[in-house]
């Protein structure tokens, strides 16, 4: 599967996709829709956060 030092590459990734999503989420604050939608990916990227980090875990 992967390995540890991709594993974390991959976590470091995710860390900038939440940061952007958190930014947009921010900007968009009057617009419910928007609001809906950049949650919900906002949290699929923490569900996946969280098995990366069981994942780094069990190595």
């Amino acid at each position: 599967m992967f390995n540890k030092e991709e594993l974390q590459i991959i976590n470091e990734a995710i860390k900038m996709y939440e940061e952007k999503t958190t930014k947009l989420l921010e900007a968009n604050t009057n617009n419910k829709d928007k609001m809906v939608a950049y949650n919900r990916k906002q949290k699929k990227v923490w569900l996946l956060q969280n098995k990366i980090s069981k994942l780094l875990k069990e190595d």
